[in-house]
């Protein structure tokens, strides 16, 4: 009953995608050339929607869906929904929001006393708690490069936690620094928002060591190199290919950050690197044990690895057209859209022939 009720917090994550895609795709024909009417002030910034609502939404459900209890099946709603209208700056949308944050909060503390661990729980909260302060700064995630970075990680955060889960859960010496490094880079993005204006290259560096810890502590990556007695299905084995890719992505995004003053377009660069890079690659990766989880199956055979490359082939042109935007100018002007377009094409194609390996 209560995973069925927490299925519908989904709709919210899904339009909110949608409308995501929509919003960039007219956002970049605007500044690009094209005779378009302007996005009414009333719809929420892109980053609001794909990241706070969007993300944000899909992490609490999954989260519930694995840990349901009845009281809080209301929390990705109120979180969804306030996300995707915290920018009107009413009072109200950000009380609904802090609501859902200690709702959310509690959840995680019920995790912790069922699972006596507190590792994940303490950072997926601490994650959040840092989306809500980008959230909450003057156009959300589209009013700084600050809340911009500080939207990403928090995505950084809950998916490196979870890929390092069981080797810190066996003591792992180097997890424990992963870890430890973790919830430093959120305190530091907090700290950043709130009082400081740190150099960006500091968080460059942060996300490289992060990104390179992901990699040593990653059971699955690291089968690779090392005897695992994780099975070598083939799906194991698209999983292993598709995190390294991810990973090098989210390497890439820190190196950016270092050289941000080097940059041409620096923020569609790095927010590429991260968001379509790293972010979404982790999407794809996971789609078929999330899917799975949700449907209480498993697939019976790996996904599209063509639909996944095109996906990758998408945003190595988009960056490569922002890095070089000084030299082909016509390029940079018409592959925003086309490649906003055609990843989200992808994207819905690649999450149907997942689908349609569980049956």
């Amino acid at each position: 009953m209560e995973r069925n009720i927490l299925r519908g917090s989904m709709l919210i994550g899904i339009l909110s995608f949608v409308l995501a895609v929509v919003l960039g795709v007219w956002r970049i024909a605007l500044t690009r050339g094209f005779e378009l009417p302007s996005i009414p002030d009333i719809f929420p910034p892109h980053g609001n929607l794909m990241v706070g609502a969007f993300l944000g939404t899909l992490i609490i459900f999954e989260r519930m869906f694995a840990l349901p209890v009845k009281w809080l099946l209301w929390v990705p709603y109120i979180w969804g929904l306030s996300a995707i209208a915290i920018h009107t700056d009413l009072i109200y949308f950000k009380v609904l929001s802090l609501l859902a944050l200690l709702g959310w909060g509690i959840h995680r503390f019920i995790a912790y006393r069922t699972f006596k661990h507190f590792g994940i729980p303490l950072i997926e909260f601490l994650s959040y708690v840092v989306l809500s302060v980008a959230l909450f700064n003057q156009n959300g995630l589209a009013g700084s490069v600050e809340s911009a970075l500080a939207g990403l990680s928090f995505a950084i955060a809950v998916i490196g936690v979870e890929r390092i889960e069981l080797t810190l859960s066996s003591e792992k010496k180097s997890a424990k620094i992963v870890y430890a490094l973790l919830i430093v880079y959120l305190l530091v993005l907090v700290l950043n928002l709130s009082f400081y204006n740190l150099p960006i290259q500091i968080f460059g560096f942060m996300l490289i060591f992060v990104a390179l810890g992901m990699i040593y502590n990653d059971p699955v990556v690291i089968s690779a190199f090392r005897r695992s007695r994780l099975p070598q299905t083939p799906l194991h084995k698209f999983s292993r290919e598709t995190l390294f890719v991810g990973y090098f992505w989210l390497f890439l995004g820190g190196l950016f950050l270092i050289f941000w003053d080097f940059m041409p377009m620096q923020k569609d660069v790095v927010y590429h690197s991260i968001g379509l890079g790293f972010i979404f690659t982790m999407i794809l990766s996971h789609a078929p044990v999330v899917l799975g989880s949700t449907l209480s199956k498993m697939p019976k055979k790996s996904p599209s690895r063509f639909l996944f490359y095109a996906f990758q082939s998408m945003t190595l042109i988009r960056i490569l057209a922002d890095i070089f935007v000084s030299n082909f100018v016509e390029l940079w002007m018409w592959s925003g859209w086309i490649t906003g377009t055609l990843h989200f094409v992808i994207f819905i194609a690649y999450i149907l022939t997942v689908l349609k390996s569980f049956s």
